[in-house]
């Protein structure tokens, strides 16, 4: 197996329209882009908010995108425009089943010179109905 990895900077906002409440984070983090065998695309971070640091792992091919946090809670959500998909939240109640419905996926992607940029449109569900709306624009370089 062939590893390469980068550092790069990562720009992300993420908003969010959650029972008619607005939320907007933005995060300036170091990051960096793990390539295997040149055609599996990892960009790993972490996220710093409010005295907590999240580590985060994005699979960026076009047909696997997905986001994994490792926080407190763990969450991994796969994005297919095609279809919705299952995705679980833990939590320490338990776990929660979550139906991820991506509305938009535009990615526009140089591995070679280690930028790209991402944005993701897409619905949270879960067995009660809709969670949220979500919109995220990710964007990373040397």
């Amino acid at each position: 197996m062939i590893k390469t990895e980068t550092a790069v900077q990562v720009s992300l906002k993420i908003e969010a329209m959650i029972d008619g409440e607005f939320e907007r984070f933005t995060f300036q983090e170091a990051g960096r882009l793990v390539s295997l065998n040149d055609h599996q695309h990892y960009l790993t971070y972490t996220e710093h908010q409010a005295g907590q640091a999240t580590p985060v792992r994005m699979r960026l091919d076009a047909g696997a995108l997905s986001v994994t946090r490792n926080g407190a809670r763990r969450t991994r959500l796969q994005f297919n425009p095609q279809e919705p998909t299952l995705s679980h939240y833990r939590t320490e109640y338990g776990v929660l089943s979550l139906q991820v419905e991506t509305a938009e996926a535009v990615s526009e992607m140089d591995w070679a010179a280690a930028q790209g940029h991402l944005r993701l449109r897409y619905r949270l569900r879960n067995e009660s109905g809709l969670i949220g709306n979500y919109y995220l624009d990710l964007s990373f370089e040397r």
